[in-house]
Protein backbone atom coordinates (compact mmCIF):
# COMPACT_ATOMS: atom_id res chain seq x y z
CA UNK A 1 0.00 0.00 0.00
CA UNK A 2 3.07 2.30 0.69
CA UNK A 3 4.61 1.30 -2.64
CA UNK A 4 1.57 2.75 -4.31
CA UNK A 5 0.72 5.27 -2.59
CA UNK A 6 4.71 6.56 -2.95
CA UNK A 7 3.94 6.48 -6.59
CA UNK A 8 0.70 8.79 -6.76
CA UNK A 9 0.38 11.89 -8.56
CA UNK A 10 -2.65 13.15 -7.07
CA UNK A 11 -2.38 12.92 -3.16
CA UNK A 12 -5.31 12.50 0.20
CA UNK A 13 -5.42 16.07 1.43
CA UNK A 14 -5.85 15.36 4.87
CA UNK A 15 -7.67 16.99 7.21
CA UNK A 16 -9.55 19.18 4.53
CA UNK A 17 -11.65 16.03 3.10
CA UNK A 18 -12.21 17.04 -0.20
CA UNK A 19 -14.50 15.07 -2.03
CA UNK A 20 -13.22 16.04 -5.78
CA UNK A 21 -9.86 15.17 -4.55
CA UNK A 22 -10.36 12.29 -2.79
CA UNK A 23 -12.27 10.61 -5.47
CA UNK A 24 -9.54 11.22 -8.14
CA UNK A 25 -7.16 9.85 -5.57
CA UNK A 26 -8.78 7.03 -4.75
CA UNK A 27 -9.51 6.40 -8.60
CA UNK A 28 -5.41 6.62 -9.34
CA UNK A 29 -4.89 4.29 -6.51
CA UNK A 30 -6.85 1.33 -7.75
CA UNK A 31 -5.57 2.11 -11.71
CA UNK A 32 -1.87 1.98 -9.91
CA UNK A 33 -2.85 -1.77 -8.55
CA UNK A 34 -4.33 -2.48 -11.48
CA UNK A 35 -1.26 -1.73 -13.57
CA UNK A 36 0.80 -4.55 -12.11
CA UNK A 37 -1.75 -7.44 -13.34
CA UNK A 38 -1.51 -10.43 -11.46
CA UNK A 39 -5.47 -11.21 -12.26
CA UNK A 40 -6.95 -13.08 -15.07
CA UNK A 41 -9.35 -11.32 -17.29
CA UNK A 42 -12.74 -12.84 -18.09
CA UNK A 43 -15.35 -11.19 -20.79
CA UNK A 44 -17.09 -8.52 -19.18
CA UNK A 45 -20.27 -6.67 -20.76
CA UNK A 46 -22.10 -3.47 -19.47
CA UNK A 47 -25.43 -3.36 -18.66
CA UNK A 48 -28.82 -1.45 -17.28
CA UNK A 49 -31.33 -2.97 -15.20
CA UNK A 50 -34.45 -1.42 -14.27
CA UNK A 51 -35.40 0.02 -11.19
CA UNK A 52 -38.60 2.20 -10.12
CA UNK A 53 -38.53 5.46 -11.53
CA UNK A 54 -34.85 4.72 -13.22
CA UNK A 55 -32.29 2.60 -13.79
CA UNK A 56 -28.80 0.91 -12.45
CA UNK A 57 -25.72 0.76 -14.57
CA UNK A 58 -23.33 -2.41 -13.77
CA UNK A 59 -20.50 -4.24 -15.50
CA UNK A 60 -20.95 -8.18 -15.58
CA UNK A 61 -18.36 -10.53 -15.56
CA UNK A 62 -18.49 -13.76 -17.78
CA UNK A 63 -21.63 -13.02 -18.53
CA UNK A 64 -22.24 -16.63 -20.45
CA UNK A 65 -21.40 -18.28 -17.01
CA UNK A 66 -25.08 -17.58 -14.94
CA UNK A 67 -24.17 -19.76 -12.37
CA UNK A 68 -23.78 -18.74 -9.76
CA UNK A 69 -23.95 -15.72 -9.67
CA UNK A 70 -22.79 -12.71 -7.39
CA UNK A 71 -24.35 -9.27 -7.10
CA UNK A 72 -20.90 -7.04 -5.65
CA UNK A 73 -21.52 -3.90 -4.06
CA UNK A 74 -18.09 -2.40 -4.31
CA UNK A 75 -16.80 -0.28 -1.21
CA UNK A 76 -15.48 3.51 -0.95
CA UNK A 77 -17.34 5.17 2.56
CA UNK A 78 -20.57 5.88 -0.21
CA UNK A 79 -18.99 8.69 -1.70
CA UNK A 80 -16.24 7.36 -3.71
CA UNK A 81 -15.08 4.59 -5.59
CA UNK A 82 -17.11 2.83 -8.86
CA UNK A 83 -17.17 -0.86 -10.68
CA UNK A 84 -14.03 0.51 -12.23
CA UNK A 85 -11.74 0.66 -8.87
CA UNK A 86 -12.92 -2.75 -8.04
CA UNK A 87 -12.52 -3.97 -11.43
CA UNK A 88 -9.17 -5.76 -10.04
CA UNK A 89 -11.00 -7.68 -7.58
CA UNK A 90 -14.51 -8.24 -9.78
CA UNK A 91 -12.33 -10.05 -12.70
CA UNK A 92 -10.35 -12.41 -9.85
CA UNK A 93 -13.58 -13.73 -8.30
CA UNK A 94 -15.44 -14.53 -11.58
CA UNK A 95 -11.93 -16.47 -13.00
CA UNK A 96 -11.71 -18.31 -9.42
CA UNK A 97 -15.46 -18.98 -9.12
CA UNK A 98 -16.11 -19.57 -12.60
CA UNK A 99 -19.34 -17.92 -12.82
CA UNK A 100 -21.25 -14.75 -13.09
CA UNK A 101 -20.32 -11.28 -11.37
CA UNK A 102 -22.81 -8.54 -11.55
CA UNK A 103 -20.35 -4.97 -9.85
CA UNK A 104 -23.20 -2.37 -9.58
CA UNK A 105 -22.57 1.20 -10.50
CA UNK A 106 -24.82 2.54 -7.56
CA UNK A 107 -25.57 6.01 -7.08
CA UNK A 108 -22.76 8.06 -4.64
CA UNK A 109 -23.49 10.43 -1.81
CA UNK A 110 -23.67 13.31 -0.56
CA UNK A 111 -25.38 13.66 -4.33
CA UNK A 112 -27.32 10.73 -3.70
CA UNK A 113 -27.56 9.96 -0.49
CA UNK A 114 -29.67 7.10 1.70
CA UNK A 115 -31.97 4.99 0.39
CA UNK A 116 -30.66 5.78 -3.11
CA UNK A 117 -27.91 2.94 -3.04
CA UNK A 118 -29.41 0.40 -1.42
CA UNK A 119 -32.81 0.74 -3.42
CA UNK A 120 -30.54 0.40 -6.65
CA UNK A 121 -28.64 -2.68 -4.95
CA UNK A 122 -31.92 -3.90 -4.37
CA UNK A 123 -33.04 -3.97 -7.48
CA UNK A 124 -30.53 -5.23 -9.38
CA UNK A 125 -30.68 -8.57 -6.59
CA UNK A 126 -34.40 -9.00 -7.78
CA UNK A 127 -33.46 -8.76 -11.12
CA UNK A 128 -30.61 -11.47 -10.80
CA UNK A 129 -32.84 -13.91 -9.03
CA UNK A 130 -35.85 -13.36 -11.96
CA UNK A 131 -32.92 -14.36 -14.15
CA UNK A 132 -31.71 -17.04 -12.29
CA UNK A 133 -34.25 -19.88 -12.95
CA UNK A 134 -33.11 -21.99 -9.74
CA UNK A 135 -29.71 -21.53 -9.80
CA UNK A 136 -27.56 -19.92 -6.89
CA UNK A 137 -27.27 -16.42 -5.93
CA UNK A 138 -25.13 -14.70 -3.90
CA UNK A 139 -24.15 -11.15 -2.64
CA UNK A 140 -21.28 -9.72 -1.76
CA UNK A 141 -19.64 -6.62 -0.56
CA UNK A 142 -16.59 -4.68 0.82
CA UNK A 143 -16.92 -1.70 3.71
CA UNK A 144 -19.62 0.34 2.38
CA UNK A 145 -20.76 -1.87 -0.03
CA UNK A 146 -21.31 -4.84 2.80
CA UNK A 147 -23.45 -1.82 4.41
CA UNK A 148 -25.60 -1.33 1.73
CA UNK A 149 -25.62 -4.90 0.69
CA UNK A 150 -26.70 -5.82 3.99
CA UNK A 151 -29.69 -3.08 4.37
CA UNK A 152 -30.73 -4.44 0.77
CA UNK A 153 -30.78 -7.93 1.60
CA UNK A 154 -33.22 -7.18 4.20
CA UNK A 155 -35.43 -4.81 2.25
CA UNK A 156 -36.35 -7.38 -0.27
CA UNK A 157 -39.51 -9.12 0.13
CA UNK A 158 -39.12 -12.70 2.20
CA UNK A 159 -39.77 -14.68 -0.59
CA UNK A 160 -36.57 -12.95 -2.47
CA UNK A 161 -34.56 -13.01 0.25
CA UNK A 162 -35.07 -16.41 1.13
CA UNK A 163 -33.81 -17.51 -2.61
CA UNK A 164 -30.43 -16.04 -1.91
CA UNK A 165 -27.49 -18.65 -1.90
CA UNK A 166 -25.66 -16.52 0.48
CA UNK A 167 -24.14 -13.25 1.39
CA UNK A 168 -20.28 -12.26 1.52
CA UNK A 169 -19.61 -9.32 4.07
CA UNK A 170 -15.89 -8.34 3.57
CA UNK A 171 -14.75 -5.97 6.28
CA UNK A 172 -18.18 -4.55 6.68
CA UNK A 173 -19.40 -1.20 7.84
CA UNK A 174 -22.15 -1.46 10.49
CA UNK A 175 -21.92 0.57 13.10
CA UNK A 176 -22.34 4.15 12.73
CA UNK A 177 -21.68 5.53 16.22
CA UNK A 178 -17.83 4.42 15.76
CA UNK A 179 -17.95 3.15 19.59
CA UNK A 180 -16.57 0.42 19.45
CA UNK A 181 -13.62 -0.88 20.46
CA UNK A 182 -11.66 -1.11 17.08
CA UNK A 183 -12.69 2.14 16.53
CA UNK A 184 -10.77 3.44 19.46
CA UNK A 185 -7.37 1.21 19.55
CA UNK A 186 -7.13 1.68 15.26
CA UNK A 187 -9.28 4.99 14.85
CA UNK A 188 -5.86 7.13 14.33
CA UNK A 189 -5.69 5.57 10.99
CA UNK A 190 -2.38 4.39 11.74
CA UNK A 191 -3.56 1.51 9.42
CA UNK A 192 -5.26 3.39 6.43
CA UNK A 193 -8.75 4.04 7.58
CA UNK A 194 -9.33 6.60 10.85
CA UNK A 195 -12.18 7.45 12.78
CA UNK A 196 -12.15 10.78 11.26
CA UNK A 197 -12.54 9.56 7.51
CA UNK A 198 -15.35 7.24 8.75
CA UNK A 199 -17.42 10.11 10.39
CA UNK A 200 -16.78 12.09 7.43
CA UNK A 201 -18.15 9.04 5.07
CA UNK A 202 -21.24 8.46 7.48
CA UNK A 203 -22.29 12.12 7.46
CA UNK A 204 -22.43 12.08 3.95
CA UNK A 205 -23.75 9.20 3.36
CA UNK A 206 -26.80 10.04 5.60
CA UNK A 207 -26.89 13.74 6.45
CA UNK A 208 -30.87 14.06 6.59
CA UNK A 209 -30.82 11.09 9.85
CA UNK A 210 -29.94 12.36 13.15
CA UNK A 211 -26.65 10.87 14.71
CA UNK A 212 -28.90 8.29 17.43
CA UNK A 213 -31.46 7.30 14.82
CA UNK A 214 -28.58 5.98 12.39
CA UNK A 215 -27.84 2.91 14.26
CA UNK A 216 -31.57 1.12 13.56
CA UNK A 217 -31.87 2.97 10.01
CA UNK A 218 -28.57 2.08 8.96
CA UNK A 219 -27.26 -0.97 9.99
CA UNK A 220 -28.19 -4.65 10.38
CA UNK A 221 -27.31 -5.18 13.92
CA UNK A 222 -30.59 -4.01 15.01
CA UNK A 223 -32.45 -5.68 12.34
CA UNK A 224 -34.32 -9.12 12.45
CA UNK A 225 -31.77 -11.01 10.98
CA UNK A 226 -33.75 -14.66 11.26
CA UNK A 227 -34.17 -15.07 7.78
CA UNK A 228 -30.60 -13.28 6.68
CA UNK A 229 -29.22 -15.52 3.81
CA UNK A 230 -26.34 -17.97 5.01
CA UNK A 231 -23.00 -15.58 5.34
CA UNK A 232 -19.60 -15.25 5.30
CA UNK A 233 -18.23 -12.15 8.03
CA UNK A 234 -14.29 -11.52 6.72
CA UNK A 235 -12.96 -9.07 8.95
CA UNK A 236 -9.64 -7.56 8.74
CA UNK A 237 -7.15 -7.92 11.65
CA UNK A 238 -5.53 -4.38 11.27
CA UNK A 239 -8.76 -2.48 10.40
CA UNK A 240 -10.77 0.06 12.32
CA UNK A 241 -13.84 -1.37 11.56
CA UNK A 242 -12.55 -5.22 12.82
CA UNK A 243 -15.60 -5.09 15.65
CA UNK A 244 -17.99 -4.33 13.01
CA UNK A 245 -17.52 -7.90 11.64
CA UNK A 246 -17.51 -9.16 15.14
CA UNK A 247 -20.61 -7.74 16.43
CA UNK A 248 -22.31 -8.19 12.71
CA UNK A 249 -20.99 -12.25 13.17
CA UNK A 250 -22.59 -12.30 16.66
CA UNK A 251 -25.78 -11.17 15.91
CA UNK A 252 -26.54 -13.73 13.12
CA UNK A 253 -25.29 -16.12 15.82
CA UNK A 254 -27.67 -15.38 17.78
CA UNK A 255 -30.29 -15.26 15.52
CA UNK A 256 -29.45 -18.79 14.80
CA UNK A 257 -28.42 -17.56 10.84
CA UNK A 258 -25.82 -20.08 9.25
CA UNK A 259 -22.87 -18.03 9.55
CA UNK A 260 -19.12 -18.42 9.33
CA UNK A 261 -16.39 -16.19 10.54
CA UNK A 262 -13.14 -15.65 8.49
CA UNK A 263 -10.65 -13.46 9.97
CA UNK A 264 -7.81 -12.59 7.89
CA UNK A 265 -4.81 -12.10 10.02
CA UNK A 266 -2.28 -9.01 9.80
CA UNK A 267 -4.26 -7.61 6.65
CA UNK A 268 -5.61 -3.86 6.86
CA UNK A 269 -8.71 -2.60 5.58
CA UNK A 270 -8.68 -2.48 1.68
CA UNK A 271 -6.42 -5.11 1.26
CA UNK A 272 -8.70 -6.94 -1.55
CA UNK A 273 -7.65 -4.44 -3.81
CA UNK A 274 -4.13 -6.78 -3.92
CA UNK A 275 -5.27 -10.00 -4.69
CA UNK A 276 -3.65 -11.40 -6.99
CA UNK A 277 -0.54 -9.94 -6.26
CA UNK A 278 0.24 -10.15 -2.73
CA UNK A 279 0.17 -14.14 -1.43
CA UNK A 280 -1.00 -13.20 2.21
CA UNK A 281 -4.32 -11.41 0.49
CA UNK A 282 -4.38 -13.98 -1.97
CA UNK A 283 -4.71 -16.81 0.48
CA UNK A 284 -7.12 -15.00 2.89
CA UNK A 285 -9.24 -14.59 -0.27
CA UNK A 286 -10.13 -18.19 -1.09
CA UNK A 287 -12.02 -18.35 2.18
CA UNK A 288 -14.29 -16.11 -0.53
CA UNK A 289 -14.08 -19.27 -3.37
CA UNK A 290 -14.84 -21.82 -1.01
CA UNK A 291 -17.95 -20.05 0.74
CA UNK A 292 -19.41 -19.66 -3.03
CA UNK A 293 -18.47 -22.75 -4.28
CA UNK A 294 -19.77 -24.19 -1.07
CA UNK A 295 -23.21 -22.56 -1.69
CA UNK A 296 -23.45 -23.15 -4.91
CA UNK A 297 -23.44 -26.20 -4.37
CA UNK A 298 -25.85 -26.85 -1.68
CA UNK A 299 -29.51 -28.25 -3.11
CA UNK A 300 -32.53 -25.89 -2.39
CA UNK A 301 -35.07 -27.88 -0.26
CA UNK A 302 -38.17 -28.92 -2.64
CA UNK A 303 -41.58 -27.77 -1.48
CA UNK A 304 -42.51 -30.81 0.54
CA UNK A 305 -39.07 -29.99 2.53
CA UNK A 306 -38.96 -26.28 3.58
CA UNK A 307 -38.79 -25.97 7.53
CA UNK A 308 -41.00 -23.76 9.07
CA UNK A 309 -38.83 -20.37 9.53
CA UNK A 310 -39.84 -19.48 12.76
CA UNK A 311 -37.44 -20.82 15.75
CA UNK A 312 -35.24 -22.84 12.96
CA UNK A 313 -32.52 -21.66 11.31
CA UNK A 314 -28.70 -23.64 10.24
CA UNK A 315 -25.98 -22.57 11.78
CA UNK A 316 -22.21 -22.57 10.98
CA UNK A 317 -21.23 -24.01 8.19
CA UNK A 318 -17.72 -26.02 8.92
CA UNK A 319 -15.76 -25.78 5.76
CA UNK A 320 -12.66 -28.81 4.99
CA UNK A 321 -10.52 -25.49 5.01
CA UNK A 322 -11.68 -24.27 8.73
CA UNK A 323 -9.44 -26.16 11.41
CA UNK A 324 -11.11 -28.38 13.38
CA UNK A 325 -8.77 -28.60 16.50
CA UNK A 326 -9.13 -32.21 16.93
CA UNK A 327 -6.41 -34.75 19.08
CA UNK A 328 -3.27 -34.55 17.06
CA UNK A 329 -4.26 -32.34 14.36
CA UNK A 330 -1.31 -29.92 13.34
CA UNK A 331 -1.34 -25.80 13.74
CA UNK A 332 -3.72 -23.92 11.60
CA UNK A 333 -2.79 -20.82 10.41
CA UNK A 334 -4.56 -17.67 11.66
CA UNK A 335 -5.72 -16.42 8.51
CA UNK A 336 -7.74 -19.76 7.66
CA UNK A 337 -11.19 -19.92 8.59
CA UNK A 338 -11.87 -19.83 11.79
CA UNK A 339 -14.65 -21.49 13.54
CA UNK A 340 -16.08 -19.55 16.71
CA UNK A 341 -18.65 -21.68 17.48
CA UNK A 342 -19.13 -24.91 19.45
CA UNK A 343 -17.82 -28.10 18.16
CA UNK A 344 -20.41 -29.73 16.15
CA UNK A 345 -20.94 -32.93 14.94
CA UNK A 346 -24.13 -33.52 13.16
CA UNK A 347 -24.43 -31.16 10.14
CA UNK A 348 -26.79 -28.22 10.22
CA UNK A 349 -26.80 -28.50 6.54
CA UNK A 350 -28.07 -31.49 6.29
CA UNK A 351 -32.01 -31.80 6.27
CA UNK A 352 -32.27 -34.17 9.63
CA UNK A 353 -29.25 -32.56 11.28
CA UNK A 354 -31.59 -29.32 11.05
CA UNK A 355 -34.57 -30.92 12.44
CA UNK A 356 -32.30 -32.99 15.51
CA UNK A 357 -31.73 -29.45 16.39
CA UNK A 358 -35.00 -28.26 16.33
CA UNK A 359 -36.27 -30.90 18.21
CA UNK A 360 -33.13 -31.40 21.01
CA UNK A 361 -33.53 -27.84 21.25
CA UNK A 362 -37.27 -28.12 22.26
CA UNK A 363 -36.00 -30.69 24.49
CA UNK A 364 -33.60 -28.74 26.72
CA UNK A 365 -36.12 -25.83 26.94
CA UNK A 366 -38.64 -28.25 28.62
CA UNK A 367 -41.13 -28.03 25.35
CA UNK A 368 -40.89 -32.05 25.45
CA UNK A 369 -40.87 -33.13 29.51
CA UNK A 370 -38.87 -36.55 30.12
CA UNK A 371 -41.12 -38.87 29.85
CA UNK A 372 -43.36 -36.79 26.86
CA UNK A 373 -44.09 -38.74 23.96
CA UNK A 374 -42.90 -37.57 20.60
CA UNK A 375 -45.23 -37.00 17.69
CA UNK A 376 -45.77 -40.13 15.20
CA UNK A 377 -43.39 -40.15 12.17
CA UNK A 378 -46.74 -39.01 9.99
CA UNK A 379 -47.54 -36.33 12.20
CA UNK A 380 -44.09 -34.91 13.04
CA UNK A 381 -43.11 -34.89 9.22
CA UNK A 382 -46.47 -33.04 8.13
CA UNK A 383 -45.75 -30.63 10.45
CA UNK A 384 -42.11 -30.09 9.38
CA UNK A 385 -43.02 -30.61 5.74
CA UNK A 386 -40.31 -32.72 5.62
CA UNK A 387 -40.52 -36.66 4.44
CA UNK A 388 -40.41 -39.45 7.11
CA UNK A 389 -37.26 -40.40 6.59
CA UNK A 390 -35.51 -37.09 7.04
CA UNK A 391 -37.35 -37.47 10.56
CA UNK A 392 -36.12 -40.35 11.25
CA UNK A 393 -32.54 -40.12 10.93
CA UNK A 394 -33.32 -37.10 12.78
CA UNK A 395 -34.65 -39.23 15.49
CA UNK A 396 -31.92 -41.70 15.20
CA UNK A 397 -29.07 -39.18 16.12
CA UNK A 398 -31.32 -37.89 19.07
CA UNK A 399 -31.31 -41.65 20.01
CA UNK A 400 -27.88 -42.21 19.96
CA UNK A 401 -27.19 -39.07 21.98
CA UNK A 402 -29.54 -40.10 25.04
CA UNK A 403 -32.57 -37.77 24.76
CA UNK A 404 -34.93 -39.95 23.60
CA UNK A 405 -35.67 -43.84 23.31
CA UNK A 406 -38.08 -45.41 20.62
CA UNK A 407 -39.96 -47.94 22.24
CA UNK A 408 -42.04 -50.43 20.15
CA UNK A 409 -46.13 -50.29 20.08
CA UNK A 410 -45.29 -47.59 22.48
CA UNK A 411 -43.18 -44.35 20.50
CA UNK A 412 -40.61 -42.07 20.76
CA UNK A 413 -40.21 -40.78 24.50
CA UNK A 414 -38.40 -38.02 25.84
CA UNK A 415 -35.62 -39.51 28.10
CA UNK A 416 -34.63 -38.40 31.37
CA UNK A 417 -31.90 -35.76 31.48
CA UNK A 418 -29.94 -38.75 33.64
CA UNK A 419 -29.61 -40.98 30.33
CA UNK A 420 -28.75 -37.70 28.05
CA UNK A 421 -25.07 -38.29 27.08
CA UNK A 422 -24.61 -34.41 28.38
CA UNK A 423 -20.34 -34.27 27.48
CA UNK A 424 -21.73 -34.90 23.60
CA UNK A 425 -20.80 -31.86 21.53
CA UNK A 426 -24.02 -31.32 19.82
CA UNK A 427 -25.89 -31.84 23.71
CA UNK A 428 -23.45 -29.11 24.89
CA UNK A 429 -23.75 -27.01 21.96
CA UNK A 430 -27.82 -27.38 22.46
CA UNK A 431 -27.72 -26.36 25.67
CA UNK A 432 -25.28 -23.33 24.88
CA UNK A 433 -27.93 -22.06 21.95
CA UNK A 434 -31.29 -22.94 23.93
CA UNK A 435 -29.30 -20.25 26.97
CA UNK A 436 -27.45 -22.23 29.03
CA UNK A 437 -28.75 -21.65 32.77
CA UNK A 438 -25.99 -20.40 35.37
CA UNK A 439 -26.42 -24.23 37.05
CA UNK A 440 -25.14 -25.74 33.89
CA UNK A 441 -22.46 -23.19 32.99
CA UNK A 442 -21.04 -24.47 36.70
CA UNK A 443 -21.10 -28.04 36.06
CA UNK A 444 -19.02 -27.68 33.10
CA UNK A 445 -16.64 -25.19 35.04
CA UNK A 446 -16.50 -27.70 37.87
CA UNK A 447 -15.81 -30.97 35.30
CA UNK A 448 -13.24 -28.43 33.65
CA UNK A 449 -11.71 -27.41 37.18
CA UNK A 450 -11.57 -31.42 37.95
CA UNK A 451 -9.52 -32.81 35.00
CA UNK A 452 -7.12 -29.71 34.13
CA UNK A 453 -5.42 -28.78 37.12
CA UNK A 454 -4.85 -32.19 37.22
CA UNK A 455 -3.86 -32.60 33.79
CA UNK A 456 -1.15 -29.73 34.10
CA UNK A 457 0.10 -31.64 36.79
CA UNK A 458 1.10 -34.74 35.02
CA UNK A 459 1.89 -32.21 32.28
CA UNK A 460 4.55 -30.32 34.49
CA UNK A 461 5.82 -33.95 35.24
CA UNK A 462 5.16 -35.82 31.89
CA UNK A 463 6.10 -33.55 29.34
CA UNK A 464 8.95 -33.52 26.64
CA UNK A 465 10.96 -30.39 25.37
CA UNK A 466 8.72 -30.85 22.11
CA UNK A 467 5.86 -30.89 24.25
CA UNK A 468 6.67 -27.62 25.82
CA UNK A 469 7.66 -25.55 22.92
CA UNK A 470 4.23 -26.52 21.36
CA UNK A 471 2.69 -24.90 24.74
CA UNK A 472 5.49 -22.00 24.63
CA UNK A 473 4.47 -20.99 20.97
CA UNK A 474 0.52 -21.27 21.83
CA UNK A 475 1.60 -18.76 24.78
CA UNK A 476 3.45 -16.61 22.65
CA UNK A 477 0.83 -16.36 19.99
CA UNK A 478 -2.01 -15.86 22.42
CA UNK A 479 -0.04 -12.71 23.90
CA UNK A 480 0.37 -11.07 20.62
CA UNK A 481 -3.32 -11.73 19.33
CA UNK A 482 -6.21 -9.55 20.33
CA UNK A 483 -8.97 -11.17 22.22
CA UNK A 484 -11.43 -10.72 19.62
CA UNK A 485 -9.65 -12.37 16.72
CA UNK A 486 -9.66 -15.84 15.21
CA UNK A 487 -6.08 -15.91 15.95
CA UNK A 488 -6.60 -15.19 20.02
CA UNK A 489 -9.09 -18.67 19.95
CA UNK A 490 -6.92 -20.62 17.51
CA UNK A 491 -3.74 -19.77 20.33
CA UNK A 492 -6.26 -20.84 23.38
CA UNK A 493 -7.47 -24.28 22.26
CA UNK A 494 -3.78 -24.81 21.20
CA UNK A 495 -2.77 -24.30 24.74
CA UNK A 496 -5.27 -26.39 26.47
CA UNK A 497 -5.17 -29.02 23.90
CA UNK A 498 -1.38 -29.27 24.24
CA UNK A 499 -1.21 -29.72 27.67
CA UNK A 500 -3.77 -32.27 28.12
CA UNK A 501 -1.33 -34.27 25.59
CA UNK A 502 1.67 -33.16 27.53
CA UNK A 503 0.20 -35.62 30.45
CA UNK A 504 0.35 -38.89 27.96
CA UNK A 505 -2.86 -39.99 29.60
CA UNK A 506 -4.97 -40.82 26.69
CA UNK A 507 -8.20 -41.31 29.38
CA UNK A 508 -7.89 -37.58 30.30
CA UNK A 509 -6.87 -36.91 26.73
CA UNK A 510 -11.17 -38.66 25.82
CA UNK A 511 -12.41 -35.69 27.58
CA UNK A 512 -11.04 -33.33 25.59
CA UNK A 513 -13.94 -32.47 22.68
CA UNK A 514 -15.79 -31.45 26.13
CA UNK A 515 -13.61 -29.06 27.10
CA UNK A 516 -13.30 -27.83 23.49
CA UNK A 517 -16.85 -26.92 23.52
CA UNK A 518 -16.90 -25.07 26.76
CA UNK A 519 -13.63 -22.74 25.68
CA UNK A 520 -15.42 -21.94 21.91
CA UNK A 521 -18.68 -21.19 23.81
CA UNK A 522 -17.39 -19.09 26.33
CA UNK A 523 -14.90 -17.33 23.75
CA UNK A 524 -17.94 -16.60 21.82
CA UNK A 525 -19.39 -14.55 24.15
CA UNK A 526 -16.62 -12.37 23.79
CA UNK A 527 -17.08 -12.16 20.48
CA UNK A 528 -20.60 -11.36 20.68
CA UNK A 529 -20.05 -8.41 23.25
CA UNK A 530 -19.46 -4.71 21.57
CA UNK A 531 -16.84 -4.14 24.21
CA UNK A 532 -14.71 -6.61 25.57
CA UNK A 533 -14.40 -6.12 29.69
CA UNK A 534 -12.31 -8.77 31.46
CA UNK A 535 -11.52 -8.83 35.03
CA UNK A 536 -8.28 -10.16 34.45
CA UNK A 537 -5.19 -10.70 32.47
CA UNK A 538 -5.75 -14.46 30.65
CA UNK A 539 -2.36 -13.83 28.73
CA UNK A 540 -0.68 -13.61 32.65
CA UNK A 541 -2.61 -16.51 33.82
CA UNK A 542 -1.79 -18.87 31.25
CA UNK A 543 1.89 -17.80 31.55
CA UNK A 544 2.17 -18.93 35.67
CA UNK A 545 0.63 -22.23 34.08
CA UNK A 546 3.55 -22.62 31.74
CA UNK A 547 5.81 -21.38 34.23
CA UNK A 548 4.98 -23.95 36.21
CA UNK A 549 4.98 -26.67 33.77
CA UNK A 550 8.24 -25.57 32.26
CA UNK A 551 10.06 -25.99 36.10
CA UNK A 552 8.25 -29.12 36.54
CA UNK A 553 5.94 -28.01 39.45
CA UNK A 554 3.14 -30.58 39.65
CA UNK A 555 1.70 -28.76 42.81
CA UNK A 556 1.88 -24.98 41.28
CA UNK A 557 0.93 -25.99 38.04
CA UNK A 558 -2.15 -27.57 39.20
CA UNK A 559 -2.82 -24.80 41.72
CA UNK A 560 -2.17 -22.19 38.56
CA UNK A 561 -4.62 -24.32 36.34
CA UNK A 562 -7.13 -24.05 39.25
CA UNK A 563 -7.00 -20.47 39.44
CA UNK A 564 -7.22 -19.75 35.82
CA UNK A 565 -10.10 -21.65 35.81
CA UNK A 566 -12.02 -19.93 38.24
CA UNK A 567 -11.06 -16.42 36.84
CA UNK A 568 -12.38 -17.78 33.58
CA UNK A 569 -15.40 -18.72 35.12
CA UNK A 570 -16.12 -15.20 36.42
CA UNK A 571 -15.63 -13.69 33.19
CA UNK A 572 -18.23 -16.33 31.72
CA UNK A 573 -20.59 -15.67 34.23
CA UNK A 574 -20.51 -12.25 33.54
CA UNK A 575 -20.26 -11.95 29.42
CA UNK A 576 -23.46 -14.05 29.59
CA UNK A 577 -24.99 -11.34 32.40
CA UNK A 578 -24.08 -8.71 29.53
CA UNK A 579 -25.74 -10.52 27.08
CA UNK A 580 -29.02 -11.58 28.68
CA UNK A 581 -29.23 -8.06 29.70
CA UNK A 582 -29.14 -6.66 26.59
CA UNK A 583 -31.58 -8.90 25.14
CA UNK A 584 -33.99 -7.85 28.10
CA UNK A 585 -33.24 -3.93 26.61
CA UNK A 586 -33.69 -4.62 23.26
CA UNK A 587 -36.60 -6.76 24.20
CA UNK A 588 -37.81 -3.60 26.10
CA UNK A 589 -37.19 -0.86 23.32
CA UNK A 590 -38.71 -3.00 20.70
CA UNK A 591 -42.13 -3.49 22.78
CA UNK A 592 -42.15 0.14 23.79
CA UNK A 593 -41.86 0.95 19.56
CA UNK A 594 -43.84 -1.38 18.96
CA UNK A 595 -46.87 0.47 21.84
Amino acid sequence: MEAIRARQQILEDEGSYDLAQTRRWFEEYTALIAEAGGVNRVPVVDRVFPRDGGSVSTRVYNPDNPSPTLVLVHGGGWAIGSVETHDQIAHWIATETGGRVISVEYSLAPEHPYPTAVSEVAAVITAALAEARNTPVLVGGDSAGASIAAIAILRLPAAERRQLAGFISIYGAYAPELNLSSHKLYGDGRFGLSAAQMRWFWNLYAPQIPADERGRQLSPLEADLSDFPPTLCIGAECDMLLDDTLSFYGELAKASVDVTLSLWSSLPHGCLHFVGQVDSVTQAAGSIVQFVSTHSKRRKPSETEVLPTAGLRASVTNFATMPRMAIGDGESSDSALIDVEPFFVTSRSRLHGSIAHRIATDIIKGVFEPGALLPTEDKASAAFEVSRSAYREAIRTLAAKGLVSALPKVGTKVSARSAWRILDPDILAWHFEAGASEEFIRNLFELRKIVEPSAAALAAMRRGEDELSHLADALARMAKMNPRTGGWLNAIIAFHRDLLLAGHNEAVVSLWPAIQTTLRWSVRLQMMLPTLTLAHDPVADHARVFEKIASRNAEGALQEMALLIDAALGDTLANSKRIEAAGRRLTSETSAVAS
